[in-house]
C-alpha cells in the first residue's frame, strides 16, 4: 500500500543526504570499469536499504550472528532449494561466512554475494554437462528406485557420484512424466498392466529427447539471467528477516509492481511467451496497437526490435523474455519497429505507435441480480484490488470506478448491494478509505501508527454517502490489507453483513515505496524499497494483523490448501498482533434489525452446515495429501499402481468439489437471474461460474431478508 507521509520523506532525505556524500555516485567516474561500477552500485543499494530499515522500520531486529546464519541458510535455499547444484564441500567452504553476513550488511559489503554467486555459476556449467551426458543413455524403468521431491529429507551431495545420481533420478522422473503425458494424449486403455508396460517402454526414447530439449532451454534461461537478478534475491533474503512485506524491487520488478497496482502499462498490447528463445505472440489485447494494426497474429515471432524508428534494430532471439519486453515497451505516442517472423516463415517489418494498455481483469466490474420471488433488483460489484496509478494521481483508480458503478446501479433502483472482495490482496490505503466512505460518510475509518502514543486517525473527507441501503461484503482467506480495512469498518460500525471464510488473510501492516536513486542524486537505476512503515488498527482498537476480520456468516470457500499455507499467520517473520485504545464511534443508524438478519442466515445455514463442514474438510484433506506427496517411484510397475491410486483419489476429489457446489446451491437456494451486458468472452465465463457460486446465493438471501424486514 502507498501512504504519503511528508514527515517520513523528510527523515529519509535527511539521513541519506548526510551519508551519501561519502558514496561516489555511479555516473561520475568515467574511468571505472563495468565490474567496479556494478560493485559500487550493489554497495550503495545495500547501505541505503540498511540505513532506511535501521531508522524507519517499525519492528527493529538484532543484527547479530543469529541473523547472519538465518540469511546464510535462506539464500542457499533460494538459489538451490532442491540441493541439486551445490555440493557438501561448497557448503563447508562457504561456511566461513556464516557469521559475517551481519557485518557485511551493516557495511554495505557485497563480498558474500560475489563469492557465492561465482561458485553457483561454476556449478551451473558443470551440471549442464552432467545432464547432457545422462540423457544420452536410455533409462531403465525396471530398477526399483525412488525420487524425493520435498525439501525435508534432501541433503547436499557428498561427492560427484552422488551428484550425478541425484540428477539422474531427477531427469528420469521428468522423462517419466513425459511418458505419462504422451500415453494420456493417445487415450490408450491402460487398465491392464501388460498394455501399460508396452506403452510405457515404447515411449521412453521420444520422451527422453523431449526432456533433453526442455533441459537445454532451462539452462539457456538460467545462464541468461543477469547478476542483478541474483543480487535482488540476495537482498530480499536479508530484508525478509524484518517482515514478509518489506522487499527490494529491482528496476524491472518496480515496473511489474506498478503495472499490477495500476492495471495499466504503456506498450503495443501483446502478451508474449518464450518459445525456445523466440518472443512469440500468445495473445493480442483487444483495442491495442498490435490488434488495430492487423499485421500481427498469435503465433508470430518477434526477432528484432528497434526501440524507436531512428535507432538500430536489435536481435532479440535467445534474449530473456523480460528483457525483450522492456525493449518493446515505451511511452505512449512513441514508435517501435518490429521485425516479425510469420507462422509461414516469411519476414515482415511492422511499425507501431505505443499506447496505454489496460489489464481489464484488474478493474471493478458489476451486474444486476433480479430476485424472481419479488422482482427486487440487487447490485453486485466485484473489486479485484484497490488499484491506483502511482505515477499519475489523476489517473484511473478503484474509487473513481466504484463511484460511477454505484451511481449507475442506483439508477436501476436496486434494493441492496453486494461487494465481492474475495481474492483482493489490497492496494492503495487512500483508495480503500475513500471507498469505505461511500457507505459510512465522513467518519474515522482506520487508525495507523507504530504504537498507542503516535497513532493517527484517518477519516474519509467526503460527508456524502453514496449508498445507504442494505450492504453485504463477500470475503475469503485471500482478502487482505486494504480489503480488511473496508470489511473491518463495515463490521465495526454495524453498517452491513460480512459473509465468507472464518477469517480474512490477516495483513495489518502498511507499506510505502521509495525509489532509491531519488535520494542519491544519481541517474543510475537502483530500483526501489517497499518498506513497512506502520500498522493499522480498527476503530475498535484491534489490529487485523494475523487475526484478520471474522465473517458474520461463515460459508466454506473453495480455496486451495496451498494458498492457505501462505496466509499472514503462516509466514515467517510476520509482525505480532496487538491493539490500541478504541476511538469514539457510533453504530450505523438503521431501522433494520441487523442481528435478526444475521440470525436468519445462520439458522438457514445451520440446517446443513455440519455436512458443509465435513465435505469442505474432506476436500482440504485430499488437497493436503496431494500437495504433500513427496515420494515417487521410478519403477514402471510401482508407478502403474501408484497412478491408479492417485487417479481414484483425484476422481473422489473432483466429485466432492462438484457435490459441494450442488449441495451449497440447494442450501442457499434463491431463484434469481443475472443481467450482465457484455460481449467479452472472459466475462461471460465469469458469469457462468457465478451462477454456481453458493456464497452469492446466500448473499441474495440476506438482501431479501433485509427488504422483508424493512
Amino acid at each position: 500500500m502507498n501512504l504519503k507521509i511528508k514527515k517520513l520523506h523528510y527523515i529519509i532525505i535527511s539521513f541519506i543526504f548526510l551519508f551519501s556524500f561519502g558514496l561516489p555516485t555511479t555516473n561520475t567516474n568515467h574511468n571505472t570499469n563495468s565490474k567496479n561500477r556494478e560493485q559500487e552500485k550493489h554497495r550503495i543499494i545495500l547501505k541505503t536499504i540498511y540505513k532506511t530499515l535501521h531508522f524507519l522500520h517499525p519492528n527493529p531486529i538484532s543484527i547479530n550472528n543469529d541473523f547472519s546464519q538465518k540469511v546464510y541458510n535462506k539464500y542457499f535455499e533460494k538459489l538451490d532449494n532442491q540441493k541439486r547444484f551445490f555440493l557438501q564441500k561448497d557448503i563447508e567452504y562457504l561456511s566461513v561466512y556464516k557469521n559475517k553476513i551481519d557485518d557485511f550488511w551493516i557495511d554495505g559489503d557485497p563480498t558474500f554475494f560475489n563469492i557465492i554467486i561465482k561458485r553457483f555459476y561454476h556449478r551451473i556449467k558443470e551440471v549442464e554437462w552432467i545432464c547432457y551426458q545422462i540423457l544420452k543413455i536410455p533409462f531403465d524403468f525396471n530398477k526399483k528406485e525412488t525420487y524425493f521431491l520435498g525439501k525435508e529429507k534432501l541433503l547436499y551431495p557428498k561427492n560427484k557420484r552422488e551428484w550425478i545420481e541425484k540428477w539422474k533420478k531427477y531427469l528420469k522422473y521428468l522423462t517419466l512424466l513425459e511418458i505419462i503425458d504422451s500415453i494420456k494424449q493417445k487415450k490408450l486403455n491402460l487398465s491392464r498392466e501388460k498394455i501399460w508396460k508396452k506403452a510405457f517402454l515404447n515411449e521412453e526414447n521420444k520422451s527422453r529427447k523431449k526432456v533433453q530439449e526442455s533441459i537445454k532451454e532451462y539452462f539457456r534461461k538460467l545462464k541468461m539471467r543477469k547478476k542483478s537478478d541474483w543480487f535482488s534475491i540476495y537482498v530480499n533474503s536479508i530484508i525478509s528477516e524484518y517482515d514478509p512485506h518489506t522487499n527490494y524491487l529491482s528496476p524491472r520488478d518496480k515496473e511489474i509492481f506498478d503495472l499490477n497496482i495500476s492495471g495499466q502499462t504503456e506498450g503495443i498490447g501483446v502478451e508474449l511467451q518464450d518459445d525456445k528463445g523466440y518472443a512469440t505472440v500468445r495473445k493480442l489485447m483487444v483495442g491495442g496497437p498490435a490488434w488495430k494494426n492487423k499485421k500481427i497474429e498469435i503465433g508470430d515471432k518477434i526477432i528484432r526490435v528497434a526501440k524507436n524508428i531512428d535507432s538500430e534494430s536489435k536481435n532479440i532471439v535467445g534474449m530473456l523474455l523480460e528483457h525483450s519486453i522492456r525493449l518493446i515497451k515505451g511511452k505512449k505516442g512513441s514508435q517501435v519497429k518490429l521485425t516479425i517472423q510469420k507462422k509461414n516463415g516469411s519476414i515482415e517489418e511492422v511499425i507501431l505507435t505505443r499506447d496505454v494498455i489496460e489489464n481489464k481483469e484488474t478493474f471493478a466490474k458489476s451486474f444486476l441480480l433480479i430476485d424472481n420471488k419479488n422482482q427486487n433488483k440487487y447490485g453486485f460489484i466485484y473489486l479485484p484490488e484497490f488499484y491506483f496509478n502511482p505515477e499519475n494521481k489523476k489517473g484511473r483508480n478503484a474509487a473513481k470506478d466504484m463511484k460511477l458503478i454505484i451511481q449507475k446501479l442506483k439508477k436501476e433502483n436496486i434494493k441492496g448491494l453486494i461487494i465481492d472482495i474475495r481474492n483482493n490482496g489490497g492496494g492503495s490505503l487512500d483508495t480503500a478509505i475513500e471507498i469505505t466512505g461511500f457507505f459510512l460518510g465522513k467518519v474515522p475509518i482506520v487508525q495507523i501508527g507504530k504504537s498507542q502514543k503516535n497513532k493517527k486517525i484517518l477519516k474519509n473527507h467526503d460527508h456524502k454517502i453514496l449508498w445507504k441501503g442494505p450492504l453485504v461484503i463477500l470475503v475469503n482467506e485471500l482478502s487482505a490489507s486494504a480489503s480488511e480495512i473496508l470489511a473491518a469498518a463495515i463490521a465495526d460500525y454495524k453498517r452491513g453483513i460480512i459473509v465468507g471464510s472464518h477469517q480474512t488473510y490477516g495483513k495489518g501492516t502498511i507499506q510505502s515505496v521509495y525509489p532509491l536513486n531519488r535520494f542519491l542524486f544519481s541517474n543510475e537505476e537502483l530500483g526501489a524499497l517497499k518498506l513497512t512503515t506502520n500498522k493499522f488498527y480498527r476503530v475498535n482498537g484491534s489490529s487485523t494483523q494475523l487475526k484478520g476480520v471474522h465473517s458474520d456468516i461463515v460459508i466454506p470457500n473453495q480455496i486451495n490448501y496451498i494458498f492457505l499455507k501462505f496466509m499472514e499467520k503462516n509466514l515467517p517473520n510476520s509482525m505480532n498482533w496487538d491493539h490500541v485504545d478504541p476511538i469514539p464511534f457510533h453504530y450505523w443508524n438503521t431501522k433494520k434489525d441487523l442481528e435478526n438478519i444475521k440470525y436468519k442466515s445462520i439458522k438457514r445455514m445451520n440446517k446443513k452446515n455440519k455436512d458443509f463442514i465435513v465435505i469442505y474438510q474432506t476436500i482440504q484433506s485430499l488437497e493436503k495429501k496431494n500437495y504433500n506427496e513427496k515420494k515417487f517411484y521410478l519403477n514402471w510397475r510401482k508407478f502403474f499402481y501408484d497412478s491408479l491410486k492417485i487417479k481414484r483419489r483425484n476422481k473422489k476429489f473432483h466429485k466432492l468439489k462438484d457435490y459441494l457446489n450442488t449441495y451449497g446451491l440447494k442450501v442457499c437456494s434463491p431463484s434469481y437471474k443475472i443481467i450482465f451486458n457484455t460481449n467479452n468472452i472472459e466475462e461471460t465465463e465469469w458469469k457462468k461460474n457465478l451462477k454456481k457460486d453458493f456464497s452469492v446465493s446466500e448473499c441474495v438471501n440476506i438482501l431479501r431478508d433485509f427488504n422483508e424486514n424493512s
